[in-house]
């Protein structure tokens, strides 16, 4: 039976202001804002010459293991609020009120609970020094003042668990998840080999940062590494590849928006080609033998009731912006949820720099892989807990004309596409568009064998932020269904 040890952390208001990478709320606090916690807490004020080799042993210990599960409450964003705080660089005023400076602020609001876990599988040997770390650290937890922003203050507690006591506890679960994590916004900082002497650099340079009237910027931590977490209600990430569609002379190629499946329909019949020079179909079937390249490639199910994993060519309309076109000039290849991200490193590979033909073999631009993704192709990448459809969502079925029906309809469509139906707080369905350049649904072209299918524009709120891209309903894998972050 394993064993875990476990470091818990009380928030005692329930509201956290910590931020990720970029200034961006963080849910939930990331192990290396809870290592520097630990660190903080053991060499603070009276503390700090009861530091010995000893500790620091356990805390590079700690450094060395794999990132831990997390177990934390439901939250939410609360509303933006603007803090006014004096400016100490404005010396020049003497009265505080004149001096004062804003800060904008949107914590997060914990919303079945205050505490939140971290939890290390033990190695099944009887290492006495293991155990001596980990009785170490359960001591040095409950020094622990704040969690987040000064104001976010906490108390802490280490113990070890079994497996019950670990399944007791209450809470979101979020996992590392190392696959593929680079192509997701749910990055969250881990502590690696040398965290630990990287900080006390870092607080060196802090309590040195003023001599006389010459102020030296401290450094900043740097020693960490960056993992994907995700939940337990959240599907993994799928890999991408984004081509940008240009001419000759290096110009952006605009395809109208109501083609997105002719769009999709010419990326998939290039990436199956297999005539001449290029054999792409034959290319794939060498280097992925295991794959089935019929419905890999070209989507055919050949009846099966569910549909089997395969790429999803999804054409990325231009909507960002208020006054947006909406007009096709990037296209995206999505491998399925939980792919390795290997096959859409070949599709960069062997489309890079090919010429994309119509059905009457006219060129309708060259594409070239995105080697930075653009705020156009960001909309549908980045991870947001509000999507809101750019391509109208067709239903798996008929709703005669009733409300009721097609949001059941809709529901049956985020199960087919892979996701929960837990995992969604709410959602609305319109006909009207939610992005400026998106159309009403009646104007986009459709095969014929989904002409039939009930259309609408949709709005979703997930519980947890859902990293894209997202498409759902019967059209999914050809343009149809393909939601970007919702407008604020």
């Amino acid at each position: 039976m394993n064993k875990y040890f476990c470091i818990s952390v009380t928030l005692m208001d329930p509201l956290f202001h910590g931020e990720a990478d970029g200034g961006e709320p963080e849910w939930p606090p990331s192990p290396f804002r809870l290592f520097q916690a630990l660190i903080a807490g053991a060499r603070g004020g009276c503390r700090n010459p009861l530091w010995s080799e000893e500790k620091a042993r356990a805390f590079s210990w700690l450094e060395q293991q794999n990132p831990p599960l997390i177990i934390a409450p439901q939250a939410r964003l609360a509303p933006a609020i603007t803090l006014f705080v004096p400016n100490n660089d404005s010396n020049m005023q003497l009265e505080r009120n004149n001096r004062l400076t804003g800060k904008t602020v949107q914590p997060h609001r914990l919303l079945d609970g205050q505490t939140i876990h971290y939890l290390w599988t033990l190695p099944e040997s009887d290492d006495p020094s293991v155990r001596q770390f980990v009785n170490l650290l359960c001591a040095e937890s409950r020094q622990i003042l704040t969690f987040g922003w000064g104001i976010d203050m906490a108390c802490g507690n280490g113990r070890i668990l079994d497996e019950q006591e670990a399944a007791a506890l209450s809470g979101v679960r979020w996992r590392p998840w190392r696959r593929n994590h680079t192509q997701t916004n749910q990055l969250k900082r881990v502590p690696k080999p040398g965290s630990l002497q990287n900080l006390e650099a870092v607080y060196e340079t802090f309590i040195h940062s003023v001599k006389g009237k010459i102020y030296n910027p401290p450094l900043k931590p740097v020693r960490y590494d960056r993992i994907c977490y995700l939940s337990d209600e959240s599907p993994p990430p799928r890999p991408y590849a984004v081509f940008e569609i240009r001419n000759a002379d290096d110009h952006w190629v605009a395809l109208p928006h109501e083609n997105v499946v002719f769009a999709a329909a010419m990326l998939r019949s290039l990436l199956c080609r297999n005539e001449g020079d290029i054999r792409n179909r034959d290319d794939f079937a060498a280097r992925f033998p295991e794959i089935n390249p019929e419905v890999y490639l070209a989507g055919h199910a050949n009846g099966a009731r569910d549909t089997p994993p395969r790429f999803s060519y999804l054409p990325l309309p231009s909507i960002v912006h208020r006054h947006a076109d909406g007009f096709i000039r990037r296209l995206m290849i999505a491998e399925p949820y939980g792919g390795d991200g290997k096959c859409v490193e070949w599709v960069k590979r062997c489309l890079y720099g090919q010429e994309l033909t119509d059905p009457a073999n006219r060129s309708r631009g060259i594409l070239f892989p995105m080697r930075t993704i653009d705020s156009v192709a960001g909309a549908f990448v980045k991870s947001t807990s509000e999507w809101a459809s750019v391509t109208p969502v067709l239903l798996p079925g008929y709703d005669d004309g009733r409300r009721e029906k097609a949001d059941k309809l809709f529901l049956q469509a985020v199960q087919q596409a892979g996701l929960k139906v837990e995992s969604i707080a709410e959602f609305n369905l319109r006909k009207a568009p939610y992005h400026p350049g998106s159309l009403h649904p009646r104007q986009y072209h459709r095969p014929d064998y989904l002409k039939k299918c009930p259309a609408w524009h949709a709005w979703i709120r997930f519980r947890d932020p859902l990293t894209g891209p997202l498409a759902l309903g019967a059209g999914r894998h050809c343009g149809l269904g393909i939601f970007a972050a919702a407008p604020k």
